[in-house]
């Protein structure tokens, strides 16, 4: 097997780990349900993947699914057009850096569901709460890595940019959001990737809808198999996101993984 292993390439063999790592787990699971017995505390291996496979038809399960990736979209478009200009100009401007940058380490600091109770107060219950926790996690990612983008930014290219007369605003699209480009992207997928994550925890909560919901009332219904499906299409679909944003960065900066590659 080992020999096998060596003559593929080293993405094949992550997929076949993958898929055995899959099948070790389910095994392991299933004689780990009947040790213990006690479907409340961990459900029957089969039972669950039968829930599994039964949520991605519910049309419950997929209208409040439909209902939590709006509400990610939503705080990470508000995450993005507060964080992109402000981090643009903290990148450029070092006083402001200087001025904003405590301000903001600090606000960051702060748990996110520490939010929660001033977000239903100022926003109510609903979607209010949610897209505001979504925002505030979000932003701090995107802003953190485009700032970085933007320092990391030669200052010979812009200055001989000015020598040959290009104008400010020529040279912020043609050297300065192409280097900031990159960075962004990678704060983006991280911000909707915790954007996903905290959605979960709000809807706990401040709203009556969504996958969070869902996961609560299985809980409090003590239907264990039904909250391990979930949580199970919870994690394929984020990580399907993230595949997803992964193949539009390696689009849109294909430059940085094919340099990437050649370094290996």
């Amino acid at each position: 097997m080992g020999k096998i292993l060596r003559k593929l390439s080293k993405p094949s063999r992550g997929k076949i780990i993958l898929f055995f790592g899959l099948i070790a787990t389910g095994i392991i699971w299933h004689f780990a349900a009947i040790a213990i017995d006690a479907p409340i505390r961990l459900p029957h291996f089969l039972e669950m993947m039968q829930t599994f496979i039964a949520n991605w038809t519910d049309e419950r399960v997929l209208d409040n699914l439909a209902i939590t990736l709006w509400r990610v979209l939503r705080g990470v478009g508000t995450a993005t057009l507060i964080g992109l200009p402000l981090s643009l100009i903290m990148g450029f401007s070092k006083t402001t850096r200087d001025a904003l940058a405590p301000v903001m380490n600090s606000i960051r600091q702060i748990p996110m569901m520490a939010w929660v109770p001033m977000g239903i107060l100022w926003f109510g219950l609903g979607d209010g709460p949610t897209v505001f926790l979504i925002t505030l996690c979000a932003l701090f990612p995107l802003m953190l890595s485009t700032i970085s983008g933007v320092l990391g930014i030669d200052s010979n290219y812009i200055n001989a940019a000015k020598s040959m007369g290009a104008s400010n605003l020529r040279i912020f699209f043609t050297i300065i959001l192409p280097g900031v480009f990159p960075s962004f992207l990678t704060g983006l997928r991280t911000s909707i990737g915790l954007g996903w994550m905290v959605v979960m925890c709000a809807e706990f909560v401040a709203t009556s809808s969504g996958f969070g919901f869902l996961l609560m009332e299985s809980q409090i219904r003590f239907q264990t198999a039904r909250l391990f499906s979930l949580m199970l299409m919870a994690a394929v679909v984020g990580y399907a996101i993230d595949r997803i944003l992964l193949l539009i960065e390696k689009a849109l900066t294909s430059w940085r993984f094919r340099n990437a590659a050649e370094n290996q």
